[in-house]
């Protein structure tokens, strides 16, 4: 596994002696792996191996890991998630730069659990079988929940009807920490202080711009307390979706103070986001703008 993430992450130079993320979501994760798995230090913009590389004492989650390598195949174009019927979803030939019409090989993953038909590489497979993920040809049922992280737009999951959504829905309303429960409070509130304070700051932003650029050519939408409040709106959307990130995992729930040290910084994670919006929903029935 590690050596699949690192024979694919992109090199910084012709030496190969660093891995550039290029600030690509799968190759970040990928950067991001070999760095808790102590094969690499952390620099601007990837990673550099470590002389002496050593497995650390505490590993990270199994499920980041995993949606790693997912993500990393699927950029690589070493994954293909595929329709019902094994074709590939329109406009998949020109996201991966190939001819329309261009004869793609059957899924070798068959549907499963729910979960859709989809064509690994030869050199992903031995990857993905360790892991856990398939077996027999076909997704196991350990590979539900870390696919529904991914939820495959060809697939068209449902994830929010399963009866074990609901569950873990009632587990992280019921069995929330009391510092998760405060920062959830505290993002869902934007008082008129706060509406002020970023009233001043996009204010002063535009005239720094005009300052530097020419009033000329910086030309903004109108300032209004209400344009401000929905841009507010936006940013703790986007902490809120970061503290599940953070915080919250399937089927674990809220996480332990030593397995928030282990968990992975995995965004645009459909799962998590999903959860966000459901347990927003519930708890603050008068705020709906933070459930979107």
């Amino acid at each position: 596994m590690i050596r699949f993430i690192a024979g694919n992450l992109p090199v910084l130079d012709r030496k190969g002696e660093e891995w550039d993320h290029m600030f690509t979501t799968a190759f970040q994760f990928g950067c991001e792996a070999l760095v808790a798995l102590g094969q690499a230090e952390e620099t601007g913009r990837g990673a550099r191996p470590l002389p002496h590389p050593r497995l650390p004492g505490i590993l990270p989650r199994w499920d980041d890991i995993c949606v790693t390598v997912l993500s990393l195949a699927h950029q690589c174009g070493l994954l293909s998630y595929r329709l019902p019927d094994g074709r590939e979803s329109p406009g998949g030939a020109e996201w991966w730069g190939r001819r329309a019409g261009e004869t793609m090989p059957p899924p070798n993953i068959k549907t499963e659990h729910w979960l859709g038909p989809a064509w690994a590489a030869p050199q992903v497979l031995p990857v993905l079988r360790p892991l856990g993920l398939i077996e027999s040809g076909q997704w196991t049922v350990t590979a539900k929940p870390v696919l529904w992280r991914k939820e495959p737009q060809e697939w068209d999951l449902d994830i929010a009807a399963d009866s074990r959504f609901q569950l873990a829905l009632d587990r992280a309303v019921n069995e929330m920490p009391a510092d998760i429960r405060r920062r959830l409070d505290g993002l869902v509130t934007i008082t008129e202080a706060d509406v002020t304070k970023g009233l001043i700051r996009r204010e002063a932003h535009q005239q720094g711009l005009r300052a530097e650029h020419g009033v000329s050519r910086v030309i903004g939408l109108p300032l209004t307390r209400d344009s401000v409040r929905q841009g507010l709106i936006c940013l703790r959307i986007h902490d809120l979706d970061w503290l599940f990130f953070s915080n919250w995992r399937w089927p674990d729930g809220w996480l332990s103070p030593l397995e928030r040290k282990r968990a992975m910084e995995i965004w645009h994670d459909s799962l998590a986001i999903r959860m966000r919006r459901a347990v927003v929903a519930q708890l603050y029935t008068d705020r709906p703008e933070f459930a979107g």
